[in-house]
């Protein structure tokens, strides 16, 4: 038998690689305790905290994950909070943060108003203005359904300075304006949206 392990080198190499790596049943002892690959701690605040009720220790990586689970996937979420973070997902989802901050503060904008409704909901199930929140149903267990939460919850706090001051309407760059934007004042353009007074 030694007599053929000798005419394959090779084997003999994958046999210390295997023993040294764990494949035969040798394993390595961790010498500390395990860590995460990413840190929560920016993506959790104390607005988290209070928004949910929850008396959740954040104090290691394994809570802060389960707890930003429990923020975004929970049931805590009011009404016009899920309705706008409905309309960030599925309108500006693709955008970059300040984008979906701009959709977010544009039905902010029109919350209030008679045109438009006097509720978050009201406002973006408006017939012809975006679309029925009741018939889209996004993963809740997404990255993009936990950043669309934490911008309509910015949104619908006031925090931070408007991306896009005043607008109430916006179209896809794409889209050729038509009439209708034509007789409104174009405010700026913000990712792939082009916003108006």
């Amino acid at each position: 038998m030694s007599a053929k392990l000798a005419q394959h080198p090779l084997l003999i190499a994958a046999m210390i690689f295997a023993a040294a790596t764990g494949a035969m049943g040798f394993a390595a002892i961790p010498t500390g305790a395990p860590k995460l690959a990413y840190d929560m701690s920016a993506q959790i605040n104390g607005d988290d905290l209070l928004a949910s009720g929850s008396t959740i220790s954040t104090n290691n990586g394994i809570d802060k994950v389960l707890f930003k689970e429990t923020v975004v996937t929970g049931s805590t979420l009011d009404k016009d909070t899920v309705c706008l973070a409905k309309v960030v997902m599925h309108e500006s989802a693709n955008q970059p943060r300040t984008g979906q901050l701009a959709v977010a503060q544009l039905v902010m904008n029109r919350v209030g108003q008679d045109r438009f409704g006097h509720s978050i909901c009201a406002v973006v199930n408006q017939p012809g203005q975006f679309f029925s929140t009741a018939s889209y149903n996004p993963r809740r267990d997404s990255q993009r359904w936990a950043t669309a939460v934490e911008v309509a919850q910015q949104a619908i706090a006031g925090h931070g300075d408007q991306v896009v001051p005043g607008s109430l309407f916006y179209h896809a760059v794409h889209q050729a304006p038509n009439r209708f934007f034509r007789t409104r004042e174009r405010i700026s353009m913000v990712g792939d949206h082009v916003f108006y007074r």
